[in-house]
């Protein structure tokens, strides 16, 4: 199966990694990037295990890591991190409307 983040996804991982850094430190910044990669990985080896969101977009699901949630839509062919966003956050205003890209 194919991976891929999409452009806001990869600036949702920029920005945790930052904010990490600056806060908790390198040690925390590698654990927690890392965590949510590994996360990524079980979600590639079984996306049906996660919750559906089509209220978000068409086919979206989402896994949950340490305080952020991963949105994603997963076929036969690729798993693509459509956003990965602090729990806390409001999910519908931080999607591109119509595609949740």
């Amino acid at each position: 199966m194919k991976f891929v983040l999409t452009e806001a996804a990869l600036e949702d991982l920029r920005s945790i990694r930052s904010y990490t850094l600056e806060h908790w430190g390198k040690q925390q910044e590698e654990h927690y990037i890392h965590s949510l990669w590994e996360r990524f990985e079980a979600i590639r080896a079984d996306p049906s295990r996660c919750r559906q969101r089509n209220d978000l977009f068409p086919a979206c699901r989402i896994a949950a890591q340490g305080r952020h949630v991963i949105l994603f839509r997963a076929s036969q062919e690729s798993l693509e991190i459509v956003r990965v966003l602090h729990a806390a956050m409001d999910f519908k205003r931080h999607l591109a409307p119509g595609n949740g890209d």
